[in-house]
């Protein structure tokens, strides 16, 4: 695991007992707050592997600009919900931390792919999740939700059926296999969780993906309406785009900071 030479200035926060259970933060030049959560299926991955944080900087292309903190979280094999119930623990603390700076905590935007952005979605719905343990009054202003999980049940069938490159079923591996899925997909899909309070969503989600089948974007923004921008990259796969859908991507992202920002530095 390998930290980009441009984010070497790092302070690292615990917000449980386990290992996995940190936050790292990096300064920004404005009091805006920017939340990344990496994916890995809730089975691998980490907030320092090298793959994440440039996939992070290739989206984000002003990151300079804000107060980012990227969040680990506890994954595995049979660990569902606990990345769930971290990353509701770890905002929890990047509010608490963020109020200890004097950073904006009224516009903060969360942002994952994959899983991380299932996790996102999860956490910008905090307020209807059944585990209450981390709740916090204050939620996101905005979700960035990168070809991220909506519905459990459904991506586990999709996965079962095509079977892509003989890969195991990483939505069974990660709830266990004595779980009983539906159950688990009603209490853990962005889906069915949303509600007034849902905040604005940018979903980017290509029609290729073999890993996230693009149904659940489309799933979200049939139930969401205007409040969820859904960007389509027409061929697109799990983190396969061209340089110019990458550019798309960039100035969509971009746009959206902006309009979920009051009054950023320059």
């Amino acid at each position: 695991m390998v930290i980009s030479d441009e984010f070497l200035d790092v302070k690292e926060i615990s917000y449980g007992n386990n290992e996995k259970q940190k936050i790292d933060f990096y300064r920004g030049k404005s009091d805006k707050v920017l939340i990344w959560i990496h994916g890995g299926g809730w089975l691998f991955g980490d907030k320092r592997a090298e793959r994440w944080i440039k996939r992070f900087q290739n989206h984000f292309v002003d990151y300079e600009k804000y107060n980012v903190y990227m969040v680990g979280y506890r994954i595995g094999k049979s660990t569902a919900p606990y990345a769930v119930d971290d990353v509701m623990c770890a905002y929890k603390s990047i509010i608490s931390d963020a109020s200890s700076k004097n950073l904006s905590t009224s516009d903060i935007v969360v942002a994952g792919a994959s899983a991380g952005g299932h996790l996102a979605l999860m956490v910008g719905l905090s307020n209807k999740y059944i585990n209450q343990e981390c709740s916090e009054e204050i939620l996101p202003k905005g979700i960035i939700n990168i070809f991220g999980i909506t519905e459990i049940e459904s991506t586990s069938d999709f996965l079962d059926k095509t079977k892509f490159f003989n890969a195991s079923n990483y939505v069974k591996g990660w709830i266990g296999k004595d779980s009983n899925i539906e159950i688990i997909s009603r209490t853990l899909s962005p889906v069915y969780l949303l509600n007034e309070k849902t905040p604005d969503i940018l979903t980017i989600h290509g029609t290729k993906d073999r890993w996230v089948p693009y149904n659940q974007a489309v799933l979200l923004d049939e139930k969401l309406g205007q409040k969820h921008q859904l960007l389509t990259i027409d061929g697109g796969g799990h983190y396969y785009f061209s340089e110019e859908q990458d550019e798309l991507i960039r100035d969509t992202i971009s746009f959206f900071l902006d309009e979920n920002y009051n009054q950023l530095i320059k």
